[in-house]
């Protein structure tokens, strides 16, 4: 066994679950940054305080390490921040402070659309959760509790893009709307969220 071989193991010995979260860290930043092409592994290691040869020993590659972050970033939300068809605004307005508290979150999720699109590569606990979510949505519906003008699933997207709409927006518009605060945003999506679900069907 090398001396390099040696280091990595004694590091491993040592504290084993601080090192795969120190990895974990660094590289949210990094792809968040610069993607899963454009991300390296020598500067993850780097920002995490280990040997790059730890990365391949905990993750396997580098997509294998992406997958791993992204994993966590939607377990947090998931957990986190639950549907609650009785007050959908506040349910927007609850994922809007998500984003504006992590905002690497849609960042990575957009890295994740463009580098691993596909069917093939749908994230397992996201789809289940959007099809719970649809389902509740749906439930609510049927209950009459919520309007019928938008499909469960139209209705789910709209809301889902609506509370992300400061956080996806392009540099050109958030420079139009740089004065408006933190409250004021979070005040939108919901006001928007609640006329979505007051406004009548319309009429042909």
């Amino acid at each position: 066994m090398n001396t390099h071989s040696i280091r990595i193991d004694l590091m491993v010995t040592r504290d084993p679950e601080s090192k795969k979260q120190q990895l974990l860290d660094a590289a949210r930043a990094e792809f968040a940054e610069h993607g899963i092409a454009g991300a390296r592994v020598d500067r993850i290691a780097t920002a995490a305080g280990v040997s790059a040869g730890l990365v391949y020993t905990y993750f396997g590659s580098k997509g294998e390490l992406f997958d791993a972050v992204f994993d966590l970033i939607v377990d947090r939300t998931l957990s986190t921040t639950p549907i609650t068809t009785d007050d959908l605004p506040e349910y927007a307005a609850r994922l809007f402070d998500g984003y504006e508290k992590y905002p690497e979150v849609q960042r990575l999720a957009s890295w994740h659309r463009l580098e691993k699109s596909g069917s093939a590569h749908l994230h397992a606990a996201s789809l289940a959760s959007m099809v719970d979510k649809r389902a509740a949505i749906q439930a609510a519906q049927d209950a009459g509790a919520l309007p019928t003008r938008f499909s469960a699933v139209e209705l789910l997207g709209l809301i889902l893009q609506l509370s992300s709409v400061w956080a996806n927006s392009t540099p050109e518009y958030y420079s139009l709307a740089i004065g408006h605060s933190r409250a004021e945003r979070r005040r939108v999506v919901k006001d928007a969220v609640a006329a979505l679900l007051d406004q009548p069907p319309l009429r042909s």
